[in-house]
């Protein structure tokens, strides 16, 4: 089984924020699931990218 984990520098770098809006969303219940492994903030790609996907707005 491959997860690929990620930290929180690179997760803001996909979402194109910083990471003081990942701090500030993990602190609101907002934004991408993520772990907490050892004290160390990680997010799974694949949730990075469903939360991409989850905000996308339709054009109509």
């Amino acid at each position: 089984m491959d997860i690929k984990l990620i930290k929180p520098k690179e997760a803001a770098q996909i979402l194109m924020c910083s990471e003081r809006t990942l701090e500030a969303w993990r602190r609101e219940d907002k934004g991408p699931c993520y772990y907490k492994i050892e004290g160390k903030i990680l997010y799974k790609a694949e949730d990075i990218m469903s939360f991409i996907e989850g905000s996308k707005v339709s054009v109509q």
